[in-house]
């Protein structure tokens, strides 16, 4: 039903009512949801900041699909992967909140082609994105890989990365809801990245500087249990 009415909002209104969807309509839908699981939201974001900005944050739990449109960031759109546009509910609320679809791994040229136009329009100032650098993955104890396109994506359009970190606690596996721990779930700003000065040649270095930063957040929230089968 929710994703009726997003999609109804921003093509009745000729895309006026994004910004509704994405302020108000997703955000109080998002709220019911993990009230209806027993969480609590608290966030550190600065969100005096109004540069344009690229948020990278941890995929570790299914409900990161209620937290990014729960903290609603001003003038930011998702980075979400084309597969769940099969999910019909989702692909129709995504609509209405006009997320980007980036295209599936094994289509090379229409993913270049994705981060080119992206970058273009971070540099030009049109909009901020959110995103997982992990990627689409199967939920582990622990941080994936990540993904070197997103590291194009912010050298090439030279805006600050702004890490956050998702702090879920589960009893198990973390895909599954049943292990999921009720309570409070923490937003936190890990830091804050400078992109101006990088190097393209040094782009791995970065990649492993903050797939550290990210680890590291998550076993001092959840212990060390080493790491997954999906080390790089």
């Amino acid at each position: 039903m929710i994703g009726v009415i997003t999609s109804l909002v921003r093509y009745l209104s000729f895309g006026y009512g994004i910004k509704l969807n994405r302020k108000f309509i997703a955000p109080g839908f998002a709220w019911c949801i993990l009230t209806l699981l027993g969480m609590k939201i608290r966030s550190d974001i600065d969100r005096s900041r109004t540069e344009t900005c690229i948020y990278f944050f941890n995929h570790n739990s299914f409900l990161d699909l209620f937290l990014v449109p729960y903290i609603s960031l001003e003038n930011t759109r998702f980075i979400i992967t084309e597969g769940v546009k099969s999910i019909l509910p989702l692909h129709l609320c995504n609509l209405g909140i006009d997320v980007l679809y980036i295209p599936d791994t094994h289509k090379t040229e229409e993913r270049i082609q994705f981060f080119k136009r992206v970058s273009k329009d971070l540099s030009e100032g049109k909009y901020s994105v959110i995103c997982s650098p992990e990627g689409r993955h199967p939920f582990i104890n622990g941080i994936a890989p990540l993904n070197k396109g997103v590291f194009h994506m912010a050298f090439a359009s030279k805006r600050p990365i702004h890490q956050l970190f998702f702090d879920i606690k589960t009893s198990g596996s973390p895909d599954a809801i049943k292990n999921i721990i009720t309570g409070v779930i923490h937003i936190k700003t890990i830091e804050i990245v400078a992109t101006e000065s990088w190097k393209e040649d040094e782009l791995p270095v970065h990649m492993n500087s903050m797939r550290k930063e990210f680890l590291s957040y998550y076993y001092k929230a959840n212990g060390d249990y080493g790491e997954s089968k999906l080390e790089a």
